[in-house]
Formats: structure tokens, C-alpha cells, sequence
């Protein structure tokens, strides 16, 4: 891009036709669900092309991941691919050049290898397995008792054994809950433990954190606590340290591959995901304006307007006079001399006693513009009779 003079938007192209159109049964968003989906799950896609006799690819196919296994050469280097269908039984080889790899790169092996997010979310989610486990054989083999009824008399052991027993036999289960008349006076005294139970809440706080940045999300967005402007930098965030890299990746693998099989000068470029920052750009703008940077028209540009009003012609003699009319071309008149000359120009063209092109090539020489500025600095003349004099009174001034 940096070396090309022009750049050039295409909207209507055999390439956007085949990633959009329907492959083997996948439309265009599926294509690209399907690929975020392996990448999520396996840390990497593929894609197998299919040309016609001219060598463009007609036909794309979404390997599944699982049944793909890279060819390597001595320096572990990737040579090929082989892929193994899911009815025939046999593994085919596939050249290099007809397969888009898309991967998340392992440390372990960059070249070939692939690392899921799936992979650290799953690892994350064994810990809290184990934990879990852990805890309930803990409650199982933990002798915990809700509460001690102490008899104010003394009693037998059989006699307390029958006792607990009928307790137990109308309180627990469904019976939880019910109403108790003890055929012994007596005082029941409830079990207080220490408040280690909300450990586990925080563990339950820190697996989900960790399971959400295992995919790039942040943790606001899963909070039902946060506020809004958490909210929004949350979803920048989200946007570019997740979004964008994934989309990159997309990209750049598309042009390397696919791209030049179409035309040496074509390439793909997605749109930025990150949204701009609104608040910095209103702040940028305001001291622009107030420093006097920006022209009317770049000021209305940045609301959202036309960058010019319309001009009237039967305005056109005054039009200098009015800001609101000419716009930016008037904010950028440098003098009070070139005013008066601009002024001077139009009355004599208005008049009749120049002719508006004489007039636009006199504004264009002097003030040093382009002809179609001057040709909108210059009024429309009343009639078509010229004078040589007052041109030469123009141009001596």
C-alpha cells in the first residue's frame, strides 16, 4: 500500500463472489463462522482450494481440523498436509499451495503447531474440577452437626439414642423444617463454625475470570456490576487485543494465498473492528477550532455535513461578503488586500465590464489558487461585454 500512488476499492470481484457464495454447502458468514470456530477449538483451520482449468479457485472446503495432520521436512518445516476423509479411510496428500493455514502459532512449535484457547479454558476448567471434588468428599467425610440438645436431667444412653434417632427420622430429607415439642425439657444449642465457606465463592470468581481470558474477553463484560463506561472500555479492549489479532490473521493469510491467484495488485483489507475514540476526537476537534485550524467547511465535515452551502447566483455578487456562503475558500483569503481585490474582481464582473473568465484566470494568478476555487470565488457576470482596460487595471493592481 505504501508503494502503490492509487488505491482503488472494488466491490464486485470473481474473489468477493467466492468467499461470499456458497462452498460445499457453507455460505459466506458460515465459512467464516465455522473457521473462527476451529481456531477457537483446535488453535487452527483449513482451507482447500479447489481451481478450474484456468488455476482460480472455484471452490473452497472447510477441513476439519481434527483430521488434518501437517507433512514436515528434516528442519520441521511444513511441506505438505495429509487429510484423512471421514468415510473413505484413507489419507490423502494435499500440496502446500492449495491449503490456507490458519493458526494460532504453539510456542513449542511455530511453524506447525497449533494453541487453542480451548486448550487453556479446559486446563482451567480440570483445576476447578478437581477442587470441586476435593470439597465434596471434604463435606462427605466431615463430621459436621447442625446442633447439641442438651437434657436438663440426666439420661441413659438408650434413651438418647432413641431420642436422636426419632430426630432424625422427622427432620431429615422432606421433613426439614418441621416443628419440634421435645418430650424432655431441655436446650437446644445450634453449631457456629468460622466463615470458611466463601472460599469456594472465590474460587468459583477466579475460574470464571480465568476461563474468560482464556478466550480475550475481560472481565467487565461478564460482570453484572459494571458500569457503563466500564462497559465501553471493555468493549475496545475486547476489539483490539482479541478481535483485531484474530482478524489480522485472516487477512494477512488470504492475501499471501489467495489473493495473487486473482491479480498481482489485488489485496483484502478488513475493516478496523476498533471503534474510534469519540471523546478524543470531539476533544482534538474543539481545540483545532479554537486555535482557528480548521475552515468552516472542515468544521461542518466533522458534523456531519457538507463540506460547502449551496450558493445562489443571484447572491453571487455579495457572496464575498458572506462567510456562511463561500465557506472554507473565504477563510483562507490571507489579506485584507486580497480581499479588496477579490471584492474589486466580482464587481466588475457583475457589472459587465469583465468577463467571468477573465476574471477567474486574474483570482487564480493572484491569489495563487487552483481554477475551480477561483471559478467559486468569482460572481456570475450580468452580461457578456468585456473590457481590456479594466483587465489591465486588474492585473497592474
Amino acid at each position: 500500500m505504501r508503494q502503490a500512488s492509487s488505491i482503488t476499492e472494488v466491490l464486485n470481484h470473481p474473489l468477493l463472489d467466492l468467499l461470499d457464495r456458497d462452498n460445499d454447502g457453507l455460505g459466506g458468514y458460515q465459512l467464516r463462522y465455522m473457521t473462527g470456530v476451529y481456531m477457537e477449538v483446535f488453535g487452527g483451520a483449513y482451507w482447500l482450494l479447489e481451481d478450474d482449468w484456468r488455476g482460480e479457485p472455484t471452490q473452497i472446503k472447510v477441513l476439519p481440523t481434527q483430521r488434518v495432520m501437517p507433512l514436515r521436512n528434516d528442519d520441521l518445516g511444513v511441506v505438505g498436509y495429509k487429510y484423512f476423509p471421514a468415510l473413505t479411510g484413507n489419507w490423502i496428500s494435499l500440496d502446500k499451495s492449495d491449503v490456507l493455514d490458519f493458526r494460532f502459532p504453539a510456542v513449542e512449535d511455530p511453524y506447525g503447531g497449533r494453541h487453542a484457547p480451548l486448550r487453556s479454558a479446559f486446563m482451567q476448567a480440570e483445576l476447578a474440577a478437581k477442587y470441586a471434588l476435593y470439597e465434596n468428599s471434604l463435606m462427605d467425610n466431615r463430621a459436621r452437626i447442625d446442633g447439641t440438645f442438651i437434657p436438663r436431667d440426666q439420661i441413659t444412653r438408650k434413651e438418647a439414642e432413641r431420642a436422636e434417632l426419632l430426630w432424625n427420622e422427622k427432620f431429615s430429607r422432606s421433613g426439614n423444617g418441621r416443628v419440634l415439642v421435645a418430650e424432655q425439657a431441655g436446650t437446644f444449642v445450634p453449631a457456629r463454625y468460622p466463615p470458611t465457606d466463601l472460599g469456594p465463592m472465590e474460587i468459583s470468581r477466579e475460574t470464571l475470570r480465568r476461563l474468560a481470558l482464556a478466550f480475550g474477553v475481560p472481565e467487565a463484560l461478564l460482570s453484572k456490576d459494571a458500569t457503563y463506561a466500564n462497559m465501553q472500555a471493555s468493549e475496545t479492549l475486547y476489539a483490539r487485543q482479541t478481535i483485531l489479532p484474530r482478524v489480522l490473521i485472516l487477512e494477512q493469510k488470504l492475501n499471501e494465498m489467495l489473493t495473487p491467484r486473482f491479480g498481482r495488485h489485488l489485496f483484502l483489507a478488513a475493516d478496523n473492528p476498533v471503534p474510534a475514540d469519540e471523546a478524543f476526537n470531539l476533544q482534538k476537534a474543539q481545540v483545532a477550532i479554537g486555535a482557528g485550524a480548521l475552515t468552516r467547511g472542515e468544521i461542518r465535515q466533522l458534523a456531519g455535513f457538507d463540506a460547502q452551502l449551496p450558493t445562489s447566483v443571484s447572491a453571487a455578487p455579495n457572496a464575498i461578503t458572506d462567510t456562511q456562503t463561500h465557506g472554507p475558500e473565504a477563510d483562507n483569503l490571507r489579506t485584507q488586500q486580497e480581499l479588496a481585490l477579490l471584492l474589486q474582481v466580482n464587481r466588475a464582473v457583475a457589472e459587465g465590464h469583465m468577463e467571468q473568465a477573465v476574471g477567474i484566470n486574474t483570482v487564480a494568478r493572484l491569489l495563487g489558487i487552483d481554477q475551480p476555487t477561483a471559478r467559486r470565488l468569482v460572481s456570475h457576470a450580468k452580461g457578456q461585454s468585456a473590457c481590456e482596460d479594466s483587465k489591465e487595471t486588474i492585473d497592474g493592481s
